[in-house]
């Protein structure tokens, strides 16, 4: 009998167990704009007109049509300056205004690390879906320190295609 309940017990623990690691284990998690808007982790919202000074790069993402029409059309940098009193960075996407086709989308996003590349925080996606339009996301504080770096990265799509994604290097 005793070996019975034994039995049952480590049943039971492993069932318990398996299910708990089951429901954990569903995959990476996917970032939100709510992970950094409205004070969230470090970040400070700013208005999409705000520009300051480029950093680390720039670069440009395109959806072409099979006979390499471009489709859409947007840019993307990363940005530093003073906000709030504080020196910050954040990452800026601008829509082309005369190639922009219908249900293409553009996002951006800013990934921010305190610890050297190990992790990093990503702020976004955030997305725009006409052209013409320039967006940021919030900013971070920068920082002397060489554990905190920075990196804007952005993806146009549409129902049917992508442009992969493209990033800023590190700064």
């Amino acid at each position: 009998m005793r070996s019975i309940r034994r039995i049952f017990s480590v049943g039971t623990a492993a069932l318990v167990l398996g299910a708990g690691l089951m429901a954990g284990s569903s995959g990476a998690a996917q970032a939100a704009p709510s992970d950094c808007t409205g004070g969230a982790a470090g970040f400070t919202d700013i208005p999409d007109s705000l520009s300051g000074r480029g950093v680390a790069g720039a670069g440009a993402v395109s959806i072409d049509f099979p006979a390499n029409v471009p489709y859409a059309v947007a840019s993307y940098a990363m940005q530093t300056g003073n906000v709030g009193g504080r020196e910050m960075g954040w990452g800026v996407l601008s829509t082309s205004s005369s190639i922009w086709g219908p249900g293409a989308v553009g996002s951006v996003w800013m990934d921010v690390t305190n610890d050297g590349k190990n992790s990093w925080i990503q702020c976004g996606p955030f997305a725009v879906s006409s052209g013409g339009v320039r967006i940021t996301t919030p900013a971070y504080p920068t920082s002397s320190s060489a554990s905190r770096a920075f990196r804007v990265c952005a993806q146009v799509t549409t129902p049917v295609h992508h442009s992969g994604i493209a990033c800023t290097p590190w700064w």
